[in-house]
């Protein structure tokens, strides 16, 4: 699975430093598409997630937390009676490990301006760059960010240059971007993804998120963008902007696009794995944050989607408790232990690990550096970690 990221294994990172448009929705197709979506909430449509969020009491996965586990975990002697750090891990050993890493999902400033205090985008990339990582891809939930990046490489590609002038070593990291497809783009708007390819450095495209009708029913509103009817039909928006990212991924350039699922249901994942299989497109699909609960998956839904050739990203900000969500109830045994036990099973190929990171108070290279330190303590070998940091689609 090739993504077009510079060549050299992150070993030898580490010792050297579209198309024609295929828009093809008719005006009358549009209307009845998006009549489907407008009225994918009155059919009452009850996906897996949102039965198991309606019976269960602590989410998806989290039933060990019954009245015995919160006893335990409320026991005022807990660290002296049940602490488990983990194995010890060297910062070197985590050093070495990120350099020649890559983060496929990450955010930063000015970007995702509604959160005041995000790290810029910039001070990442320089940051990442003295880290060693190979290259990084931004999302912002309301706009394309392939152009941003054109703009931070030619800026770091200048800083180089100053920094050589001095004697100095520093080799860039790869910046790309991507375009999430929520309303403020024209939601399933293939214009916009043809537009953000045509850009360059364009990595993903996002389904929506925000605007996600598995996002907004989750959230007890109505309305909302589905991708597919939730039973195996995908909307002809959907199979449009399909088609023209697997029309761009058939190149001579070796540039590569991949789909993210983003926010929707799983059961509208299932519907896009199955219809790419069936069709044998070139389009890979990343299934972002799987044990963040809005997007959590089952070690069943997990098996099945790697089975159907998806890729699962574990995100250090939904692994590992940082002090911005310190309210959030993260699925952290659950997520070290999905992880292993889908190497031990399927293999670590189609397993991802990114950070999702750049909020106020999580930095993403101290992130990386915490992720690795955890999955190091939590039994997940270096060598394992050295596969699932590298992607390469």
């Amino acid at each position: 699975m090739q993504m077009g990221f510079p060549a050299g294994s992150r070993k030898e990172i580490c010792k050297e430093a579209a198309g024609k448009d295929t828009e093809k929705s008719k005006a009358k197709n549009k209307v009845i598409n998006k009549e489907k979506m407008s009225t994918a909430k009155e059919e009452k449509q009850m996906t897996k997630a949102m039965e198991d969020w309606k019976t269960k009491k602590y989410g998806r996965v989290i039933d060990v937390f019954d009245e015995n586990e919160l006893k335990k975990r409320t026991h005022p002697a807990w660290p002296y009676l049940y602490l488990n750090p983990g194995q010890p891990v060297e910062p070197e050993k985590v050093n070495e490990i990120l350099r020649g890493g890559i983060d496929v999902h990450i955010h930063g400033a000015p970007l995702g301006g509604w959160l005041p205090g995000r790290p810029t985008m910039v001070q990442t990339c320089i940051e990442a760059s003295e880290a060693g990582m190979k290259a990084l891809v931004f999302k912002d939930h309301n706009t394309m960010v392939n152009n941003c990046a054109i703009i931070i490489q030619d800026f770091l590609g200048r800083m180089q240059k100053e920094r050589e002038a001095k004697g100095e070593e520093f080799t860039p990291v790869q910046v790309f971007g991507g375009i999430t497809l929520n309303e403020a783009v024209g939601g399933m708007n293939v214009r916009a993804v043809k537009t953000a390819l045509d850009y360059g450095r364009c990595k993903e495209v996002w389904l929506p998120s925000l605007d996600a009708a598995h996002q907004k029913e989750a959230m007890g509103l109505s309305g909302g963008i589905r991708v597919s009817d939730c039973k195996g039909t995908l909307t002809q928006e959907m199979m449009d902007v399909l088609d023209i990212m697997a029309e761009y991924n058939d190149n001579a350039r070796g540039e590569r696009v991949v789909l993210s699922a983003c926010h929707v249901s799983n059961e509208e994942k299932f519907d896009i794995l199955r219809y790419i299989k069936k069709k044998g497109m070139d389009v890979k699909v990343l299934m972002d944050h799987v044990t963040q609960e809005m997007t959590i998956v089952t070690p069943d839904e997990a098996k099945e989607m790697i089975d159907l050739g998806g890729y699962l990203e574990f995100a250090e900000c939904s692994c590992v408790p940082w002090p911005g969500m310190q309210d959030w109830i993260i699925a952290f045994d659950y997520s070290f232990n999905l992880i292993k036990e889908l190497i031990k099973e399927k293999g670590p190929e189609h397993l991802v690990l990114i950070t999702d990171a750049g909020q106020p108070g999580n930095e993403p290279i101290p992130g990386w550096k915490m992720f690795i330190k955890t999955l190091l303590a939590q039994g997940v070998s270096e060598k394992e970690i050295d596969v699932i940091i590298d992607i390469t689609f």
